[in-house]
């Protein structure tokens, strides 16, 4: 979801067309953003002690194991993070919205998931349970609040008097988001190739090998990247002037990225686990049921890679021109320009 497009870097002059103009006032944020921002911080909190749960559970049944260490470290940055989405909302950053936004939204996808007993994360207990739907009711209620008419009028002000990431800061995100997304092609890639060599080999050991690393691949690595090469993503599109959403080829990657995300965690991540405790049962290597999950391991595997590769290209290419939304700003951009420029 990179930008490559260079932001324009002319001046804001003063009437006279010399000095730069005085910084607008700050604008007072709506109510409806307080109230938002409280609902963002009651869900995060549940959300956080039903991981904290887990985490708990898997020590005291002794599945502890490289898995409680990946949750351990997306429980911290999920704190972390939400906590800075949250001042950024208050700040009246449009990308800290955004944020926001589509991590609540994939809160209540995987929520959903865990609730009906998909996706390889199913949760424990009613106690776990009970702490998943209070952290999605007020989920709902914040996401709904982020885009009633007075937070979308203070948002447009507030993005209209410059509340952009500066150019420093917009080249080290990116530069971050291109290392992660070269991290999650590489990760993906490899567990690719592993899921191929476990599908076609007739060796039990060198199958299991295979899928005991990429299970510890996918506990601990890949939702990292993928979660880190989506948040600079979006911070690098929606905190500039180009928008998240104005040109195709943009938005495009951003729906795609939240889509490979989605499918790692409910069907690759689910697959993974059934190969591994086929394994541990002592499946046959071939002519069974190891067989028929192990290949469709490797068609998922080779789906989210295809997918990050043509995500690369459209990178590259910037292809399909300007969105609707962004043919409407431009358009409004060009309107109240002043006449001569």
């Amino acid at each position: 979801m990179s930008t490559t497009d260079r932001t324009d870097q002319r001046p804001v002059t003063g009437p006279a067309g010399g000095r730069p103009a005085p910084a607008a006032s700050p604008v007072r944020p709506p109510a409806a953003v307080g109230w938002a921002y409280a609902m963002v911080i009651v869900a995060t909190l549940a959300a956080i002690a039903s991981n904290v749960f887990e985490i708990a559970h898997q020590v005291e049944t002794g599945a502890a194991g490289a898995a409680t260490t990946g949750d351990l470290a997306l429980t911290i940055a999920f704190c972390a993070l939400f906590g800075f989405f949250a001042e950024m909302l208050r700040a009246g950053r449009q990308w800290g919205r955004v944020l926001l936004t589509v991590f609540t939204a994939l809160g209540l996808v995987f929520t959903g998931l865990g609730l009906a007993g998909l996706g390889g994360r199913p949760l424990v207990g009613p106690l776990q349970a009970s702490l998943a739907v209070t952290s999605l009711v007020p989920s709902v209620i914040g996401l709904v609040l982020l885009f009633v008419p007075s937070v979308n009028a203070w948002m447009a002000e507030v993005r209209g008097n410059g509340r952009m990431i500066t150019q420093r800061l917009r080249k080290l995100v990116l530069t971050c988001h291109v290392a992660i997304s070269v991290g999650w092609l590489g990760l993906v890639t490899g567990m690719f190739a592993m899921s191929v060599a476990g599908a076609t080999t007739g060796d039990a050991e060198q199958q299991a090998a295979m899928y005991r690393t990429m299970s510890l691949l996918d506990e601990i690595f890949l939702g990292m990247t993928s979660m880190f090469a989506l948040i600079t993503g979006i911070v690098v599109g929606a905190g500039t002037k180009w928008g998240l959403l104005r040109r195709r080829w943009v938005a495009v990657k951003f729906w795609w990225t939240m889509g490979v995300m989605v499918l790692g965690f409910s069907v690759i991540h689910q697959l993974i686990l059934e190969a591994n405790e086929l394994v541990a049962a002592g499946a046959p290597v071939r002519g069974g049921e190891l067989d028929s999950v192990g290949w469709a391991m490797a068609g998922s595997a080779f789906v989210a890679l295809a997918s990050l590769v043509a995500m690369t290209t459209i990178s590259t290419y910037k292809p399909w021109g300007l969105t609707r939304r962004g043919r409407a700003a431009t358009h409004t951009a060009r309107a109240a320009a002043p006449a001569g420029r």
